[in-house]
C-alpha cells in the first residue's frame, strides 16, 4: 500500500475507498476543535453544569491526535519530496489565513514584533514549530522508513512487543502516574509521535483482530477515570496532576479501542472522504478561529447563556470554515501546488544523482 499527501485510507483498483477511517479522521478534528473551545466554557455555562462538561470534553478529546497517528502507522508513510512540498505549500497558505484573520478581528494584539512573528513563522511553518503537529508529522514522515526497518530487524512478534512496552512504560506510563516526563511535552511532541505510529504498525502486522464488546466497558470507564481526574487533579505544592494529556497512557489505550471499533466499519461516502482531506486546514486554522469567535461572541454578549450546546454549535461551525477554506484552495492553489512539487522533485533528483556519484567514486578508490 502507497502513501499519499494527506495519509488517505487506500484500496485496491476498481474498489471504493472504505470511508471507516476518514470518519474517525473526522471524528478527531471535532475533538481537536471540541478541546481548544471548551477552554471558553465559563463564557458559556457560567454555573455550576460546566463542571461536568469540562470533564466530559477534556476525558476523552485528547485522544484527537493520537487516531490521526494510529493510522497513518496502520497504513504506513514513506518519504516523498513531492508531496512533503505540496504540505510545506498547504500550511503557507493556511498560515498566512490565520494571520490575515487574527489581524482583521484582533488587530490589537498583531502589532509591531508580534506581527512580524507571526508572518516569519506563517512563511516557514516547519522548521518555525508554529504548528507542533504539523512540525512533528513532517518528521515522522522522514523517519518512517527507518523505523519500519528497524520493525523488520526485530522480526519477531514478541520482540516488538517487548520494544512498545519498554517505551510505553517510560515514556506514557511513567509520566501518567508519576507527573514527570522524561520528555517535557505532554505528549505533543515527535517522541510520542512514533511510540503511537509504531502502536499503529504493530496491529496491522500483528493485531489486526477483533475486540469483544467489554472493550466499550473499559473504554467508558477510562473516559469516566480522565474525566474525573481532570476536575480533582491531585495537588502536591505547585503541582497539579491530572490524565488528560496526550501521552497518558489512558489515553492511547481509548485511542487504541475506539480504532480498532472504526477498523470494522464497512462504508462509503465522497462527502466524508472530501471532508477528511482538510485535515491541515483544521490543524492550522482550528486555535485562531476558535479565539476570535469567542471574542466576537463575548464582546456582543451573544454567548452568555447559552450552554454547552453553544459550545457545540461554534466547534460545528469552525469545522465548517475549516473545510471550505481547505476545499478553495485545493481548487485555486492546485496547479501552483503541482508546479513547485515537480520543481522541487527535479531538484531532488539531481541531488540523488549528485550523491550516487559522489557515493560511487568513494567506493572505486
Amino acid at each position: 500500500m502507497e502513501y499519499n499527501m494527506e495519509n488517505r485510507v487506500r484500496c485496491d483498483k476498481g474498489q471504493e475507498r472504505n470511508s471507516n477511517f476518514e470518519l474517525l479522521r473526522i471524528i478527531a478534528m471535532f475533538m481537536i476543535i471540541l478541546i481548544h473551545a471548551n477552554m471558553y466554557l465559563p463564557i458559556f455555562c457560567p454555573g455550576k453544569s460546566r463542571i461536568f462538561y469540562n470533564g466530559l470534553v477534556n476525558g476523552i478529546c485528547n485522544i484527537g491526535v493520537t487516531c490521526f497517528i494510529l493510522i497513518s502507522g496502520y497504513y504506513g508513510v514513506r518519504f516523498n519530496i513531492k508531496k512533503i512540498v505540496k504540505m510545506e505549500c498547504m500550511m503557507i497558505t493556511y498560515s498566512m489565513i490565520e494571520t490575515l484573520i487574527l489581524w482583521l478581528i484582533i488587530p490589537e494584539q498583531m502589532q509591531g514584533a508580534a506581527l512580524l512573528e507571526q508572518l516569519i513563522k506563517s512563511m516557514m511553518p516547519f522548521i518555525t514549530r508554529k504548528y507542533w503537529f504539523y512540525s512533528s508529522y513532517i518528521c515522522l514522515v522522514l523517519f518512517a522508513g527507518y523505523i519500519q526497518q528497524l520493525l523488520d530487524c526485530l522480526k519477531q512478534k514478541r520482540e516488538v512487543m517487548k520494544l512498545l512496552i519498554l517505551l510505553l512504560v517510560l515514556f506514557s506510563v511513567f509520566p501518567t502516574l508519576f507527573y514527570f516526563e522524561l520528555i517535557p511535552d505532554n505528549g505533543k511532541g515527535i517522541g510520542q509521535m512514533i511510540i503511537i505510529y509504531m502502536i499503529g504498525r504493530y496491529i496491522r502486522l500483528y493485531q489486526d483482530r477483533q475486540l469483544s464488546l467489554k472493550a466499550w466497558f473499559i473504554f467508558g470507564g477510562l473516559w469516566a477515570i480522565n474525566g474525573i481526574s481532570h476536575e480533582l487533579p491531585i495537588q502536591i505544592g505547585g503541582i497539579y496532576h491530572h490524565l488528560c494529556k496526550d501521552n497518558s497512557i489512558t489515553n492511547i489505550i481509548m485511542a487504541v479501542i475506539l480504532f480498532y471499533m472504526v477498523k470494522e466499519w464497512r462504508f462509503h461516502s465522497k462527502v466524508i472522504n472530501k471532508v477528511a482531506g482538510c485535515m491541515f486546514a483544521v490543524f492550522a486554522l482550528n486555535n485562531s478561529l476558535v479565539k476570535c469567535m469567542m471574542e466576537v461572541l463575548n464582546k456582543n454578549s451573544i454567548s452568555k447563556n447559552a450552554g454547552f450546546i453553544g459550545v457545540l454549535t461554534v466547534v460545528i461551525l469552525i469545522l465548517l470554515i475549516c473545510v471550505f477554506i481547505g476545499v478553495m484552495r485545493g481548487l485555486l492553489l492546485n496547479k501552483l501546488d503541482e508546479k513547485i512539487m515537480a520543481i522541487a522533485d527535479g531538484l531532488w533528483i539531481k541531488v540523488q544523482a549528485k550523491f550516487m556519484m559522489v557515493e560511487g567514486g568513494e567506493y572505486e578508490r
